[in-house]
């Protein structure tokens, strides 16, 4: 982690690793999405419909990439040994990405089934955001991710299920 700026408490501007590398491993799936040949693509061929929600939703997502990637917190190590909590919002954490990658799995063998990507897809990502900001007591980005994770999945509700 490297700090720039002091915020607030144990808040700092600055640069998270922990971050960058969460959000990357969660973009595996659309990185390797050009070498596979699917059948179908749904996903990349949802369009929003009512447009707030879609605006709503990114701003979330967005703001929540901002606070993942770029607020840091001076008390926080890689691997947590203080409490039992901290290795329970691990262990969820990565829980949740691995649920998300199976998903993608199925998905890509054509497993496209409507509460299967809901599930797997939509709502597992912000929750995979929502426990690493715990782990990480990044409650900045814990807070974003609640809103994030509610909006994310009606927009996928909305704008796949309903037209499957």
């Amino acid at each position: 982690m490297i700090k720039f700026l002091h915020l607030f408490k144990n808040y700092y501007l600055g640069i998270s690793f922990i971050g960058i590398a969460a959000f990357v491993i969660q973009e595996i799936p659309y990185i390797v999405m050009p070498l596979i040949k699917s059948a179908s693509n749904p996903i990349m061929n949802m369009s929003n419909e009512i447009k707030w929600i879609g605006t709503v939703q990114g701003i979330f997502g967005i703001l929540s990439m901002i606070l993942l990637m770029l607020i840091v917190r001076d008390d926080v190590k890689l691997i947590p040994k203080e409490t039992t909590k901290e290795k329970i919002f691990l262990f969820i954490m990565m829980l949740m990405i691995l649920i998300n990658f199976i998903g993608w799995i199925l998905y890509y063998m054509g497993y496209q089934y409507v509460w299967l990507i809901i599930i797997t897809q939509f709502a597992v990502v912000p929750l995979y955001y929502l426990f690493l900001g715990l782990w990480q007591r990044n409650y900045l980005l814990a807070g974003t991710t609640v809103p994030f994770f509610v909006i994310h999945t009606i927009n996928g509700i909305m704008n796949f299920a309903v037209k499957r």
